[in-house]
């Protein structure tokens, strides 16, 4: 068995605010799934038990017009996830009040809070390797950008959408920040790294909460859930963290209260933590991986978004995109896009373009019948080059195209002059 420890009396407040914050996250525990622990279909009966005080509470309480779905279980910005929320708030707050009643002679509660840092770590630690994940290989942020999006004004943009686009701009920073997500999950792992992951996932988290709430992110909620985990595997230290950062003391390594009564059973759930950690690894980023070919199909020849530099035609395009296999975009010079069925000799280094035609359903379909609406010869001077020659529309073309700089991903130590 273990020695007997000295405990700490903790201030009322300090009580108060444990009593509350393990009360609600052992709700939340349960709505999570405990990580994969608890079968789904116990947790949808869960949710079943819930849905008619939710709906009651947004209702009468919220007044929300919107009815309550099972679809959207889960703590999320969507309305469940929000009058579930409140619900939880609610209750935990009741409970930490009853607790406190009928448990004024407790000091501290050290075991207690062992468990709940162990709870902490097994929620925290599988999302920050996810989010981690997938950023990595970025398939979060779709990097590179896809040509689709480029051809939108920005004006038409919602704030969140030019967050998304923006970090996906640079593949580096979108790698550099999931590398810091990843180290701070896999360092949660791990009792004795536990501090310094915390401390990365904080950091971490506190920038996101705040990308998500400025740039109207609908994941807010959980966000803030995520940075609260790591303040709160922080707190015990803070005080240490003071006394080396503020006051330049030495200071003494923290005792955490053991799990059971016996040393060598608090092994079992630590390594039981660490196995499972190496589980959420693997599948992270085999998701991840999955994510990435499905956003990034195979590119087609010519795949990008090509500004008209020059063009000499009495129906002058002004941008030309090829996103898909057998298809081109061309903007004309009143703004309208004109879409084509493109084939494509990479050998003879020709292409001809046909109208497509929509079905009854409004989608693209390919048109390759009669006549082409034009025929015209390419060259590749350069990756970021495209110079096309021919007919088109009964009318000689001849225009000079150039990569736009987004998909580019230029990189200059010096700074190039004004152009």
């Amino acid at each position: 068995m273990s020695e007997p420890r000295e405990t700490a009396r903790w201030s009322p407040a300090t009580r108060i605010a444990f009593r509350f914050f393990f009360s609600y996250f052992a709700l939340f525990f349960v709505s999570g799934g405990a990580a994969g622990l608890i079968p789904g279909f116990l947790i949808r009966r869960y949710y079943e038990l819930w849905l008619p005080l939710l709906q009651w509470v947004a209702g009468r309480v919220l007044h929300l017009d919107s009815k309550l779905s099972l679809e959207d279980a889960g703590i999320s910005n969507l309305a469940f996830g929000w009058v579930l929320f409140l619900c939880y708030m609610v209750l935990a707050g009741v409970v930490a009040v009853l607790w406190s009643a009928l448990d004024r002679k407790g000091q501290s509660y050290e075991r207690l809070y062992s468990w709940l840092r162990l709870a902490l770590r097994y929620m925290l630690a599988p999302m920050m390797i996810q989010y981690g994940a997938i950023k990595v290989i970025p398939a979060q942020m779709l990097s590179p950008l896809p040509v689709g999006i480029l051809g939108r004004p920005i004006g038409d943009l919602f704030p969140n959408h030019l967050l998304w686009w923006t970090v996906g701009a640079s593949s580096p920073f979108e790698r550099f920040i999931g590398s810091a997500e990843l180290v701070s999950g896999i360092l949660l792992l791990l009792p004795w790294t536990t501090l310094l992951g915390a401390l990365i996932a904080a950091g971490n988290m506190s920038v996101v909460f705040m990308l998500n709430m400025c740039y109207d992110v609908p994941v807010k909620l959980i966000s803030l859930h995520f940075l609260v985990m790591a303040l709160l595997l922080i707190a015990p230290d803070v005080p240490r963290l003071a006394g080396v950062f503020f006051l330049n003391r030495r200071v003494e390594p923290v005792r955490l209260a053991p799990l059971f009564g016996w040393r060598w059973l608090d092994l079992v759930p630590q390594v039981a933590m660490f196995l499972f950690g190496l589980w959420a690894i693997h599948g992270s980023f085999q998701q991840a991986g999955k994510m990435y070919s499905e956003r990034n199909p195979p590119r087609p020849p010519l795949y990008g978004f090509w500004a008209v530099e020059e063009s000499a035609s009495p129906d002058p395009w002004r941008w030309v995109m090829v996103s898909k296999p057998g298809g081109l975009s061309a903007q004309r010079a009143d703004g309208s896009w004109e879409r084509y069925t493109l084939e494509l000799d990479r050998e003879r280094k020709t292409l001809r373009l046909w109208k497509s035609k929509m079905d009854k359903t409004g989608a693209l379909v390919r048109n390759v019948q009669g006549e082409p609406q034009a025929e015209l010869s390419f060259q590749r001077p350069g990756p970021d080059l495209l110079l096309l020659e021919g007919e088109a529309g009964g009318h000689p073309l001849r225009a000079r195209l150039r990569l736009v700089p987004l998909l580019r991903q230029d990189f200059h130590w010096i700074a190039p002059g004004a152009k």
